[in-house]
């Protein structure tokens, strides 16, 4: 698709989403991740390029799904049906909105790299302690002693870089007990900072932080509802199984998709050299700083 000779990004956002999703990610978002490998990140940096394929394989399998990947037993030669797998559709936008936060609240929003990699360390040592809570038991089988001796060694590395990172020494004790209470296990790595302090924040807090729109928020807790099998979800699921669903019930979902799209592609393009030099279309330039600012700037 030329997306000059074309309807418009309006026009596609408004009647014809999955299009526009389409386009977005496969030339887009793949050209400006292209331009952005060809920046040197080694060691903890290389997870900013990990957070953007772990969205990017979750947008194609949501792309997919988002099409209808079961073909529905009334479909026929006249009329192609395909059925709408409510709980996966559900449960794997969500997974974007979090990986998305998630990369923009430890590699975008930090105003130096010292934070950055304080973040990504708190971040590390909350996965790593996480780890360990896993019920193995070291005859479980013949790796599972190393393997889990390693990861205590690991976990202790991380912990004493953490401690002696320069971005933990600029902050007062009171501060970092907010977040980081290892006799505890507790490591709060989504967090405020402003001006010296500290405010812990939950996982609803982080993506109504990130995203400031409201419906984002709404969107994030209906999908955990279907995530994790909630009563309404399968009363949800009653309602609509065996029936022809509308553009009207699945396009606005695509649409929060293209919204958190532009989002991402509109933070690589800040940050990274190589991808803001990168010649996109006008139309799409003008839609994704667009849509990136009006989310960021939303008072709902």
């Amino acid at each position: 698709m030329d997306i000059n000779q074309e309807k418009s990004v309006e026009q596609l956002f408004t009647n014809e989403p999955l299009v526009l999703y389409d386009y977005l990610l496969r030339n887009t978002l793949s050209s400006i991740y292209i331009e952005q490998k060809k920046t040197q990140r080694d060691g903890w940096e290389n997870y900013f390029n990990l957070l953007i394929d772990k969205f990017a394989i979750h947008s194609s399998s949501f792309f997919h799904l988002s099409c209808g990947i079961i073909e529905h037993r009334k479909s026929g030669e006249q009329v192609r049906m395909n059925g709408y797998d409510i709980f996966t559709v559900n449960a794997v936008f969500r997974t974007i909105i979090e990986t998305y936060a998630t990369l923009h609240h430890i590699f975008i929003e930090p105003t130096s790299y010292e934070e950055k990699e304080f973040r990504f360390l708190l971040w590390k040592i909350d996965g790593l302690t996480e780890k360990s809570r896993f019920l193995i038991n070291e005859k479980d089988f013949t790796e599972a002693k190393t393997i889990m001796e390693n990861d205590r060694i690991i976990l202790g590395k991380v912990i004493s870089k953490f401690q002696n990172c320069q971005f933990y020494k600029s902050l007062s004790q009171n501060q970092i007990d907010k977040i980081y209470k290892p006799e505890k296990k507790r490591f709060h790595w989504r967090f405020l900072h402003s001006n010296g302090e500290i405010k812990p924040l939950n996982i609803i807090s982080l993506i109504n932080h990130v995203f400031k729109a409201r419906m984002f928020v709404y969107t994030y807790k209906h999908t955990s509802i279907h995530t994790h099998s909630n009563y309404y979800a399968l009363e949800e699921f009653e309602k609509i199984r065996g029936k022809v669903l509308s553009e009207k019930q699945t396009d606005p979902l695509v649409r929060l998709a293209i919204m958190t799209t532009a989002m991402l592609i509109d933070d690589i393009c800040i940050v990274d050299d190589n991808a803001k030099l990168l010649p996109l279309p006008i139309p799409i330039i003008n839609f994704v700083r667009g849509m990136s600012k009006s989310i960021r700037e939303s008072a709902d």
